[in-house]
């Protein structure tokens, strides 16, 4: 009995000690866990819906002026002058998502730009926060920062998208999500394809299609029956006058196009038009 009684105190106290052992095994996972959680979240956080001018995220940003030959050369402008932050810094912010690829522009004259962090971090694209013009400039009322900006390092080909301005808001989206509105028309000319992509690069963020895009200028589908040939020679008319070279609103898109890829936009918007 008493050889009984020394075997189950014997076994009570090694189950106190393993129970004691568990116990701290447990408490020291917990605690390395919160550790490196509170670490990660110091570091980066969620990315929100969208990112306003006035967001403490931006404020937060390193700063500094610079001068920008790639908007000088597009606007016919001398010596402008920004105050811009690093895109890069901005996405590096964030905890992103594989699918995120790219930013929104949602501009307040109801225009709409896209940039992917590809051509961010290739360019080193710059956010203006303030703009500063030679007293001669004349500064059109969209010429409003936010505006994105172009370094004097770097040499990407003159597109409309590197020149987005008023913007108000900011949003990580999906480049293949964003798009396929307009890639599931299933275009089969090559050329038609090469027009839709000189659209995307030009002139979608003023002139929707299928929804994609912004709505300044309105539909290009809807204004011009471009089935027609004199539709086409009006649409071609109204172009050069309205985007063509020293045009009040400084938008020169011509600058952008040659004539074959603006025959390409007719024959794209032609080909969209018929389906």
């Amino acid at each position: 009995m008493t050889n009984l009684i020394k075997y189950a105190s014997l076994r009570g106290e090694r189950l106190c000690f393993f129970s004691l052992l568990m116990i701290l095994f447990i408490l020291v996972s917990c605690n390395s866990q919160t550790i490196k959680y509170v670490s990660i979240k110091s570091q980066k956080t969620t990315a929100p819906p969208a990112i306003f001018l006035n967001g403490s995220i931006i404020n937060s940003l390193n700063k500094k002026w610079i001068f920008s030959f790639y908007f000088d050369r597009s606007m016919k402008y001398k010596n402008s002058l920004f105050e811009v932050a690093s895109l890069t810094s901005l996405l590096n912010k964030y905890n992103l998502n594989e699918e995120v690829n790219s930013i929104l522009l949602l501009c307040a004259d109801d225009y709409q730009g896209i940039i992917s962090f590809d051509d961010i971090k290739r360019y080193d694209l710059q956010l203006a926060l303030r703009i500063k013009l030679s007293k001669e400039q004349a500064q059109p009322d969209w010429l409003q920062p936010l505006l994105i900006i172009v370094p004097n390092n770097v040499k990407p080909p003159l597109l409309e998208r590197f020149l987005t301005a008023n913007i108000k808001e900011l949003r990580f989206v999906s480049l293949p999500n964003y798009y396929a509105p307009i890639e599931s028309l299933k275009l089969t000319s090559d050329v038609s394809k090469a027009g839709l992509k000189t659209f995307k690069d030009n002139c979608i963020f003023c002139h929707s299609i299928n929804n994609v895009g912004g709505n300044k200028g309105g539909s290009l589908v809807d204004k011009y029956a471009l089935s027609l040939d004199r539709e086409k020679q009006r649409f071609t008319e109204v172009f050069l006058k309205k985007h063509g070279i020293d045009n009040e609103e400084k938008q020169n898109t011509k600058q952008f196009l040659t004539n074959n890829s603006l025959d390409a936009v007719l024959k794209f918007l032609q080909d969209i038009t018929i389906k």
